[in-house]
């Protein structure tokens, strides 16, 4: 069955599955393969980082007259305690707004210096430094940071344990191509091409029609994971990333006395570790994603109690091992939220459900929708307390007329916007629509509007539910269930996100509206220039600014856009207009496969 939902273009901001660990740390605190690492960056003499059991990661020696790496005494100056908590100690010398240079070379540890940095090696860095290609820039300037070495590493996994197989198709739309700054040919072309080379005509006829019928006509039309993944996988062979890439995990930023940026990191399975490397970069870019999962409150009591933590799960951890039981026992599933995710997972317990009907679903939601959002003349329609929009902003915030009149807005007036153009959604599906109606026609799908008040494990291995229910007659009242599935979402507040919360403190930057990362209209953070150098942000944290769909695909390369033309206009380093005659033998190199 083709996927009725579809998961945000996000941005992989990357979650951990290792609960030993604050919701603020979970950023890179990441396990893979140790083969994954070694197909992407060959083990060279002199490795920071050997093969140590099952972690294995490879660094990135790079050899240009832009960047040098300076080995120092093996004399460690960094204090031993830290003030702040769970997190490396870091020097002394950060403690101040402005390192000298002189200062990091005296603490025993390799500094790196380069043209350019950016620090997530998720989508929002993959765009970045595809950007600094095309427009000039060479890989040996460049250096990526991140625990992962595959860009798509942490929303891939999202996605898997969202239950997003890579054959299912993304809430994305075809010209957003992470792979492809021109966005054309989109992926539906790609599709379409790819359809009538193997004789599927039936494919390729049902794709053109979505693209030339959206939205009116025909259902939008959406890529597959697959597609997004292997578009990124040649992109980044093209570009050099596996070159670029340094693995590790960013600990704090700071303005260097020079004009530059240092990122201080450790050991991504070290997150309370000490800093082994310094990176020194003249123009800084920071694009982390969401910071963790969400926890609610009645889950993390549950958990404190020692609660089993196999029966009540979040949406984005694994939990395979629920489906599994249910196909074998049958059981009552309780389900909280109405998001994209949300409908996947209901979408994935009816697929298991056909094959043992002793499957019922709870679907726990905190207040009833009787209609949609209003904007003007337009509303959104809703069935069954759902709300429904394609994607998850109106596709006019991408580059039509709501994009405008967000830019024009005042602070004030952009969170009023926002609240009303974003909020939580799914995509209106005829399969899903159909799922919906039948399950409550049925019975076994049954909305229920309350708030959990407390969770016990009971002694036969069912979960007993304490709840304040909002429906007629409202009060408190108890059932049990034998799991939970919480589908709330991810946290996006910066005060979640370490790295970016410590360097707000110590510089005392104001934030935007919405408490995120404060930029101007290049993506610049406000207050973090440096001489010549800037730093420059994307994604999640930066929602609030003038541009609202910022976790998106098109968002990360519409950031990316901003800020490497503002760097042009600096003249920074390598980088060139990317006129028409540049642009177009850039599209051509592109279409070859040919390095910029």
């Amino acid at each position: 069955m083709q996927a009725c939902s579809r998961t945000n273009g996000i941005v992989a901001a990357g979650l951990c599955e290792c609960d030993a660990h604050p919701p603020d740390q979970l950023l890179d605190v990441l396990q893979y393969s140790p083969a994954l690492v070694a197909d992407a960056a060959p083990r060279r003499r002199g490795d920071l980082y050997p093969e140590t059991g099952r972690f294995h990661v490879a660094s990135v020696v790079h050899h240009a007259l832009s960047m040098s790496i300076r080995p120092h005494n093996t004399a460690s100056q960094f204090p031993r305690a830290s003030a702040r908590t769970g997190l490396a100690p870091l020097p002394a010398s950060f403690t101040e707004p402005y390192v000298p240079i002189q200062a990091l070379e005296r603490l025993g540890v390799p500094l790196v210096e380069t043209d350019y940095l950016t620090v997530g090696g998720g989508f929002g860095s993959f765009a970045w430094a595809d950007h600094l290609r095309i427009f000039g820039a060479r890989p040996e300037q460049i250096v990526a940071l991140s625990p992962a070495p595959v860009p798509y590493t942490r929303f891939k996994r999202l996605c898997q344990h969202s239950q997003m197989p890579p054959h299912e198709r993304l809430r994305s739309n075809s010209d957003a191509c992470p792979d492809n700054i021109w966005g054309w040919p989109g992926y539906a072309v790609r599709e379409c091409w790819a359809a009538l080379r193997r004789g599927d005509l039936r494919n390729a006829t049902r794709v053109l029609w979505q693209v030339f019928g959206e939205p009116t006509f025909a259902e939008t039309y959406t890529p597959r994971a697959s597609a997004v993944y292997a578009a990124i996988d040649r992109e980044a062979a093209r570009i050099g990333w596996s070159q670029m890439w340094r693995c590790g995990r960013a600990q704090a930023i700071r303005k260097t006395a020079d004009g530059r940026y240092v990122v201080a990191c450790s050991r991504p399975d070290q997150p309370a570790g000490p800093i082994d490397q310094l990176i020194v970069a003249q123009h800084l870019h920071v694009a982390v994603g969401y910071p963790s999962v969400r926890v609610l409150p009645d889950v993390r009591a549950y958990q404190a109690r020692g609660g089993d933590r196999r029966r009540v799960v979040n949406a984005y951890d694994a939990h395979d091992h629920i489906y599994a039981q249910l196909l074998q026992h049958g059981g009552v599933v309780v389900v909280r939220g109405r998001g994209i995710v949300t409908s996947r997972i209901i979408q994935r317990l009816d697929e298991v459900r056909r094959q043992n009907s002793a499957v019922r679903i709870l679907h726990l939601l905190q207040t009833p929708i009787e209609s949609g959002h209003r904007y003007g003349r337009v509303q959104r329609r809703t069935a069954h307390h759902w709300e429904f929009q394609v994607f998850n902003w109106p596709k006019a915030c991408w580059g039509g007329e709501l994009r405008a009149r967000l830019a024009q807005a005042s602070e004030h007036e952009r969170d009023q916007l926002l609240a009303v153009w974003g909020g939580t959604t799914t995509a209106e599906r005829a399969d899903w629509v159909e799922l919906i109606d039948r399950g409550t026609r049925e019975g076994w799908y049954q909305i229920r509007f309350g708030e959990i008040q407390r969770l016990e494990l009971q002694s036969d291995r069912t979960l007993l539910i304490g709840m304040r229910d909002w429906g007629a007659p409202p009060g408190l009242t108890s059932f049990c269930a034998d799991a939970i599935i919480d589908c709330t979402g991810l946290e996006s507040s910066v005060d979640r996100q370490s790295l970016l919360r410590e360097m707000l403190m110590h510089y005392q930057l104001q934030r935007n509206s919405r408490g995120g990362v404060p930029i101007d209209d290049s993506f610049a953070v406000v207050g973090m220039a440096n001489g010549s150098g800037r730093m420059y942000t994307s994604g999640v944290m930066t929602l609030g600014g003038a541009f609202a769909p910022v976790d998106s695909f098109l968002g990360l390369q519409y950031a990316a856009l901003c800020s490497v033309e503002a760097l042009v206009a600096q003249q920074a380093p390598a980088l060139r207009p990317l006129t028409g005659l540049r642009s177009l033998r850039q599209w051509l190199a592109w279409a070859r496969g040919a390095p910029p």
